[in-house]
């Protein structure tokens, strides 16, 4: 009898597993096109985008939010969400209007600092540095709020996030600082050929 009612819980748990794992498929395919459609500008379609998976993401409990498949898909939300935030310079969304632990968010947080780069790099490559430095300083601000979470990795996985953070923030600088001196550059030559 006692056996019985254990196998009865976790096949009620497997089953519920593999619902949350199919929702976690298509939250995270909506997450991931969300943040393409960002580096497209495609602002509106973005939204719509992430307050679908806003919804997907409320119709799960937090039994299933602690299912470990679903941690990644709650990143890529996360990511998409502040990197729409930061871009549109709304005020950032607090895990609990994003309906998500805040793990999740923080992880997703230290991955925007990579679509800030990627934003970067295509605003320099369109010769439109107005924003460039802002952006920068943001990545700065992003590094520095997650490199003050030092805990085990059973705790927060972010490491490794925080080393990355720390590279592309830097390989960015450079970028950006011989990009805009080049920029001076060619501005003293144009002024003084006039």
């Amino acid at each position: 009898m006692i056996i019985n009612n254990i196998k009865k819980e976790l096949d009620e748990k497997d089953k519920r597993r593999e619902e949350v794992f199919s929702k976690a498929r298509k939250i995270r395919r909506m997450s991931t096109k969300a943040v393409r459609e960002i580096h497209k500008e495609n602002y509106e379609e973005a939204k719509a985008l992430i307050d679908r998976v806003k919804e997907g993401i409320a119709s799960l409990s937090d039994a299933d939010k602690s299912f470990p498949l679903l941690q990644e898909t709650l990143q890529e939300y996360a990511e998409a969400a502040l990197t729409w935030a930061f871009l549109k310079k709304t005020p950032l969304p607090s895990p609990g209007e994003l309906g998500i632990p805040s793990g999740p968010y923080i992880l997703g947080l230290a991955d925007s600092v990579g679509e800030l780069r990627r934003y970067i790099l295509d605003e320099m490559r369109k010769d439109n540095l107005n924003e460039v430095d802002y952006f920068l300083d943001l990545m700065d601000e992003i590094y520095h709020d997650i490199i003050a979470f030092d805990y085990p990795k059973a705790i927060l996985p972010i490491r490794r996030k925080q080393d990355i953070a720390r590279l592309l923030l830097e390989k960015t600088r450079g970028e950006v600082t011989v990009t805009l001196k080049q920029a001076k550059l060619n501005k003293k030559l144009e002024d003084a050929n006039w």
